[in-house]
């Protein structure tokens, strides 16, 4: 395994989806990565089943804040996949971020 920044990349997916779900991904990303992407999108991003996953010691977020844990967890989901080459860039990561911030403010 070559150390570089796509393994950084992984690395803020694990922890970003840690945050929001409160345990480590490793069960549940191992058995949604075979799904195919768009399956995969569908079935962990359905706004409603993501809302029943998140930490349920945090407060549950509001409608306009539950749309940024949404496209959270979206970019996290594409900074786990499992195949380096498919993962985003740190800067594609940090501009969705960013975007997905600033509609929140709009």
């Amino acid at each position: 395994m070559e150390v570089n920044e796509k393994c950084d990349v992984y690395s803020f997916g694990v922890l970003a989806w840690e945050i929001l779900i409160g345990k480590h991904p490793g069960d549940v990303i191992s058995s949604l990565l075979g799904s195919s992407p768009s399956t995969l999108v569908a079935s962990t991003l359905d706004h409603m089943a993501l809302m029943d996953k998140l930490d349920q010691r945090l407060p549950h977020p509001t409608k306009p804040i539950g749309k940024e844990v949404a496209s959270i967890a979206k970019i996290a989901m594409a900074c786990l996949t499992e195949s380096p080459r498919s993962r985003p860039t740190m800067e594609q990561v940090a501009n969705e971020l960013e975007m997905s911030s600033s509609s929140l403010m709009d």
